[in-house]
C-alpha cells in the first residue's frame, strides 16, 4: 500500500487533535473536580446523578424547614415558660389574698398586680417570631387575642365564648411541617388550645359547648314504650330515671317531642347537656298510579309542623300539577302563605318544613328547633300510591354530651326507642380559659369574695383550683411541644445522615480522582510534546533531500 505525504500529515493532525481533546477534558476535570461535566462524558451516569441531585435538593429543603421550625418551637417553649411563671405568681397572690386581716387597700393592690400579670399574659399570647404571630394558627398576620369590649362579669357563661373577657382572632389550624416524604408534624400550637383550652376540633365547629365531653347523636327518635325506661348515672352520683310510660310520650297539642326529650336528658343531676335538631325523612319517589284527571281524581298531602298545616293537591297535568314529584314540587311552591328559598327542586314552606326532590325522592326536613313533621294523605277517586310509609309522624333528633368532667353512664331498654344504645360518655375536658381565670380571680379579690361560688369572680377558692388546672393545661401543651421538637431534632439528624450518604453516591458518579487526573495530564502533555516533535521533523522532509 502506498502512503503519501498527505496521508502522513492527516494521521499526525488526527493524533494531535485527539491528544489536545484529551488534555482539554483532563484540564476541565482538574479545574472543576468533576469527571462528569457533560452528558457524553458518561451517559450511563446521567440518570443516577440527576436523581441524586434532586434528592439532595429535597433533603436540603427539609433541613432548612426543620431548622426554622426548630427555632420557632424553641421560642414557643420560652413563651410557655413565661405563661407558667405568670400562673404561679397569680396563684401565690390568690392564696395570699385569703386573709381576713387584709384591708380593702391591700386587696386592691393584689388585684392590681394580677391586672398587670394579665397584660403580661396577653403580650405572651400575642408573641411574634420572625414577624409572624406564633399562636394565631394559619392567620399569622392577625393579632390573635384582643379584649372583648362586650365583656360583662354578670353575663359570663362558661359555655358561650362570646361572653369571655378576651376574643381569639386566630384559627384552629396549627402549621404542619413535612419532616420526611409524606410525614407531617404539627410545628405550632394554636391560641385556642393553649390559652382558651378549646381543642382544635371543637374550635373548628364554632366553639359551641367548648368544654363538652364525648357526645352521641340519635337518628329520628320515637315515642317511648311503656315499661322501657332509661337510667342516667353520673360517676359517683345517684341514678336518674326517664320513664318510657310517663316521660317519653307525645300528647296531642305538643309539637316538639325532640326538645322535650332533650330537656329530660339535661335535667338537674344528670351532668348532661342535650339539644334537639331537625327531623328529616326520605319519603320515596311518590309512586302514584291510576289517576284520572277527567274523572276528578286528586291526591293531597298535608304537612304539619309547629301546629301549622300546609296542603298541596295534585289534580292532573292541565294545571301543571300532574301526579309526579315534579307536579308535587310545583304544587308545594304555590302554597299559601308563599314558601321561601324556592328553587326548581325545593323550597321552605311557611311552617318551617323544607322539601327537596333533587335526589329523585321527596325529602322533608323539619325546623331547626326539632319540631316534628306530621304527614297525612288524602286520595279522591280511583288512584293509588303516595309517599313511602303513608300517614306518619317524623320526630327530630337529639345530641347528648356531659357538661362536667364526670363520666356519665346511660342505659335502659328505652334507648332503643330514641335510636340510641347504652353508653358511658366521657366527661368534659376539664380545661379552662387562662384569661377568664385571671380576670375572675382579679374580680373575686377586689370584691373580697373568698368562698361564694355565685358571687363576684366565682370566689377566690374556686379560682385557685382553676389556676392549678390552667397550670397543668399549660404544662401539657409544653410537654406536647417538647415531644414534637424532639421528633424534629431526630428527623433533622436523620436527614443530615441521609445527606452524607447522598453526597457519597453523587461523588462516586461525578467526582474526579484528582491524583489520577494530574498524572494523566502530565502523561498527555508529554505525549503531546513528543507528537509535536515528530510532526516538526516529518514536516522538514523535502524532495530535495533525495537528490
Amino acid at each position: 500500500m502506498k502512503v503519501t505525504e498527505n496521508s502522513t500529515y492527516r494521521l499526525m493532525q488526527t493524533n494531535l487533535d485527539r491528544i489536545t481533546n484529551d488534555l482539554l477534558d483532563l484540564r476541565q476535570q482538574g479545574s472543576t473536580g468533576l469527571k462528569l461535566n457533560k452528558p457524553s462524558d458518561d451517559p450511563g451516569a446521567i440518570r443516577p446523578v440527576l436523581t441524586t441531585r434532586t434528592q439532595l435538593q429535597q433533603n436540603e429543603r427539609y433541613l432548612e424547614t426543620m431548622g426554622q421550625s426548630g427555632d420557632k418551637m424553641a421560642a414557643t417553649d420560652g413563651h410557655l415558660a413565661q405563661v407558667e411563671n405568670v400562673l404561679v405568681r397569680v396563684k401565690e397572690i390568690a392564696i395570699n389574698s385569703v386573709n381576713a386581716s387584709l384591708s380593702d387597700t391591700d386587696r386592691e393592690s393584689l388585684a392590681n398586680e394580677i391586672a398587670e400579670l394579665k397584660k403580661e399574659l396577653l403580650d405572651t399570647a400575642n408573641a411574634v417570631v420572625d414577624g409572624k404571630y406564633i399562636f394565631a394558627g394559619y392567620r399569622e398576620d392577625t393579632k390573635p387575642f384582643t379584649e372583648n369590649p362586650a365583656y360583662d362579669p354578670d353575663l359570663y357563661d362558661v359555655s358561650d365564648v362570646s361572653t369571655w373577657p378576651y376574643i381569639y382572632n386566630g384559627d384552629s389550624n396549627p402549621s404542619k411541617l413535612e419532616i420526611t416524604p409524606g410525614e407531617f408534624l404539627e410545628a405550632t400550637l394554636t391560641g385556642n388550645e393553649v390559652f382558651l383550652g378549646i381543642t382544635n376540633e371543637i374550635a373548628a365547629e364554632g366553639n359551641a359547648n367548648p368544654y363538652q365531653g364525648e357526645s352521641i347523636s340519635s337518628s329520628n327518635i320515637g315515642v317511648g314504650t311503656p315499661g322501657n325506661d332509661i337510667t342516667i348515672t353520673p360517676a359517683g352520683g345517684a341514678p336518674i330515671t326517664i320513664s318510657g310510660t310517663t316521660d317519653l310520650t307525645d300528647p296531642v297539642g305538643e309539637n316538639n317531642y325532640a326538645a322535650k326529650v332533650a330537656a329530660l336528658f339535661s335535667q338537674a343531676g344528670t351532668d348532661l347537656t342535650a339539644s334537639a335538631s331537625s327531623a328529616e325523612q326520605d319519603l320515596g319517589a311518590l309512586s302514584l298510579t291510576g289517576f284520572d284527571e277527567a274523572a276528578g281524581d286528586t291526591y293531597t298531602i298535608n304537612i304539619t309542623s309547629g301546629g301549622s298545616t300546609i296542603s298541596a293537591t295534585l289534580d292532573g297535568p292541565t294545571n301543571n300539577r300532574d301526579y309526579s314529584l315534579e307536579g308535587l314540587s310545583y304544587a308545594l311552591a304555590n302554597t299559601v302563605p308563599a314558601p321561601t328559598n324556592i328553587t326548581a327542586t325545593g323550597g321552605t314552606l311557611d311552617n318551617g318544613v323544607s322539601y327537596d326532590i333533587s335526589s329523585g325522592s321527596l325529602v322533608l326536613t323539619g325546623p331547626e328547633d326539632g319540631s316534628e313533621i306530621e304527614l297525612s294523605e288524602t286520595i279522591v277517586g280511583g288512584g293509588t300510591g303516595g309517599i313511602t310509609g303513608g300517614n306518619q309522624t317524623v320526630y327530630g333528633t337529639v345530641a347528648i354530651a356531659p357538661n362536667t368532667e364526670t363520666d356519665v353512664d346511660i342505659a335502659g331498654a328505652g334507648l332503643a326507642d330514641l335510636g340510641l344504645t347504652a353508653n358511658t360518655l366521657d366527661g368534659s375536658s376539664g380545661r379552662v380559659d387562662l384569661f377568664t381565670v385571671l380576670t375572675r380571680t382579679e374580680e373575686a379579690i377586689r370584691a373580697g369574695n373568698y368562698d361564694d361560688a355565685t358571687g363576684a369572680g366565682g370566689s377566690v377558692q374556686a379560682q385557685i383550683k382553676n389556676l392549678e388546672v390552667a397550670a397543668n393545661q399549660n404544662r401539657t401543651q409544653r410537654s406536647s411541644m417538647g415531644a414534637r421538637a424532639q421528633r424534629v431534632e431526630t428527623a433533622s439528624l436523620h436527614q443530615q445522615d441521609a445527606q452524607v450518604d447522598l453526597k457519597q453516591i453523587l461523588s462516586r458518579y461525578q467526582d474526579a480522582d484528582m491524583i489520577k487526573v494530574y498524572n494523566d495530564i502530565v502523561q498527555k502533555e508529554s505525549a503531546f510534546q513528543a507528537a509535536l516533535n515528530v510532526t516538526s521533523r516529518v514536516s522538514q522532509i523535502s524532495i530535495l533531500d533525495y537528490f
